[in-house]
């Protein structure tokens, strides 16, 4: 099969464009390209895996369906995310025809997928965080080069619709870097430009927050100045002025109001997300190699940090100290739980950081407790050492597979459309953070890993870090690092104090 995309003047162009496709492919011989086909496959199985094997025999086909759906998830990633667009989470390439289902997703043909073919932040995201320990890196690729390339017309945006300076990116967009013109409003009258049609995400602009968090990691992982120059510096600082510039101060700090938190709060002030993001993304931009940031750059994100609001906190039933969604909130409307953003995806709280309680706490007294989709109980259970409850959001996860098909990936369709890549990008990206977790310096191992599961593994670190290591009976029996240099970094996480903290 041969494929083009290529806009052209006429169709003889294009067919003749396809036609030189055809030849210089044909050039190559078969057995050449099939051996080439082949050594890809094989490298990528090779540079990352994770096996398990458990000791009571009545759980092999539960830890099966884990050790497969990793497997094929990663399989579907690599399928569809080397192309010019991301991957779509509602569907990514495998969408087909449901005229022979029953019940309301009947009828479509093979081209519908629920909620359309803009990019939603909340859904794409997830698709990519597991690609870091993976070494997925060039599957990322496209996700970053889709955001930049539409940053000059997002800082035209901010300057046209706010009158200043940054860029804001909406919640969902088009690859070429508008909204989806009916989440916008089509109808302009009597409205002020930027203001949107669609409340849930009327102010909902966080995700380039996450984005910066993301291209941090990457940077941390591949040590790509290049692309610490030409793409991650200019996208965070335009990102981070954005949110210096929208908002007053209100007795010398950054006061976001009005603002959302996520698409589940309306109407709040200084939202979690958004101060939780800024204090994470300023903080590591400041500790980038000053050969690659300017005094001004490093001043201003300083300014940005010490005006930043407290992160907001308030009070349970008992009286104990949790975290909030906003320092004030109303208005509910959708089921996220935007107070735990600051577990993950902005890594405030976690293992091997303070005030882990506070955290445990927050979490068991989140409202949605659901896993499947896009929800991120999984991935924070397992931040905070949460065993229990990451084994069984992980398991259901890769068991929620639409009963249509008999390709077991075939996840949700849960809130999206099947495959849903959400559900099993959060299996994904818990089982690794059960394994392995990380920060600027060291490397955790087993943080949240069940004692009786055993298991093998290769995963990357930050620092260009490889580690290859066995577990048997809750303990690391083979381990090995690459760098050797890193060895000393890696601490072997206990989640005994989460567990004396909370009975799961």
């Amino acid at each position: 099969m041969y494929a083009l995309t290529k806009q052209t003047q006429t169709i003889n162009d294009w067919i003749q464009s396809l036609q030189k496709t055809i030849h210089a492919t044909q050039a190559i011989r078969e057995s050449r390209r099939l051996t080439a086909h082949k050594q890809w496959w094989q490298q990528f199985w090779n540079r990352s895996y994770i096996y398990i094997k458990p000791h009571d025999s009545l759980a092999e086909d539960s830890i099966e369906k884990i050790n497969s759906g990793y497997i094929l998830q990663r399989y579907m990633n690599a399928c569809a995310g080397r192309g010019n667009a991301p991957i779509k989470f509602n569907g990514s390439i495998f969408t087909v025809d449901t005229k022979h289902f029953t019940g309301s997703d009947s009828g479509f043909d093979a081209d519908y997928r629920r909620w359309g073919g803009a990019y939603w932040w909340q859904n794409t995201r997830l698709i990519y965080w597991p690609m870091l320990m993976c070494g997925d890196f060039d599957l990322m690729r496209p996700f970053f080069n889709m955001y930049f390339k539409c940053l000059p017309l997002r800082k035209a945006a901010t300057r046209i619709y706010y009158h200043h300076g940054g860029a804001f990116y909406p919640e969902t967009i088009y690859f070429w870097g508008t909204y989806i013109d009916e989440n916008y409003g089509r109808n302009r009258k009597g409205k002020p430009d930027g203001l949107t049609d669609n409340q849930y995400i009327r102010r909902n602009w966080q995700g380039v927050l996450e984005m910066s968090m993301i291209m941090l990691d990457y940077y941390d992982f591949t040590r790509d100045n290049h692309f610490a120059s030409d793409t991650l510096i200019p996208f965070a600082s335009a990102i981070l002025k954005f949110y210096d510039e929208h908002w007053k101060r209100k007795n010398g700090k950054l006061h976001f109001d009005p603002a959302q938190s996520i698409e589940t709060y309306w109407k709040t002030v200084n939202p979690m997300p958004a101060v939780a993001g800024i204090k994470q993304v300023a903080t590591r931009m400041l500790r980038l190699d000053h050969r690659l940031t300017s005094t001004a750059m490093r001043k201003e994100w300083r300014n940005m940090l010490n005006d930043l609001p407290p992160v907001p906190e308030g009070k349970d039933t008992d009286g104990e100290k949790i975290l909030l969604p906003a320092a004030s909130y109303s208005d509910m409307h959708n089921l996220e739980s935007p107070e735990l953003y600051a577990i993950f995806p902005y890594r405030l709280y976690g293992i091997g950081k303070p005030e882990l309680t506070l955290a445990i706490r927050t979490f068991h007294h989140r409202i949605y407790k659901q896993t499947g989709g896009w929800q991120q109980n999984a991935i924070q259970a397992a931040m905070l050492g949460l065993t229990k409850v990451a084994m069984k959001d992980v398991m259901y996860n890769f068991s929620e597979t639409d009963k249509n098909f008999r390709f077991q990936a075939m996840w949700g369709p849960d809130y999206d459309w099947v495959p849903s890549q959400d559900n099993g990008a959060v299996a994904m990206l818990a089982l690794q953070y059960m394994l392995m977790q990380y920060d600027s310096k060291h490397i955790y191992l087993l943080p949240a890993w069940p004692k009786d599961w055993d298991a093998s593994f290769k995963l990357h670190g930050p620092g260009n870090t490889v580690i290859t290591g066995t577990v048997k009976d809750g303990k690391m029996v083979q381990l090995n690092v690459k760098p050797a240099s890193r060895r000393k970094d890696i601490v072997f996480g206990d989640n005994s104090r989460a567990l004396k903290i909370y009975s799961e």
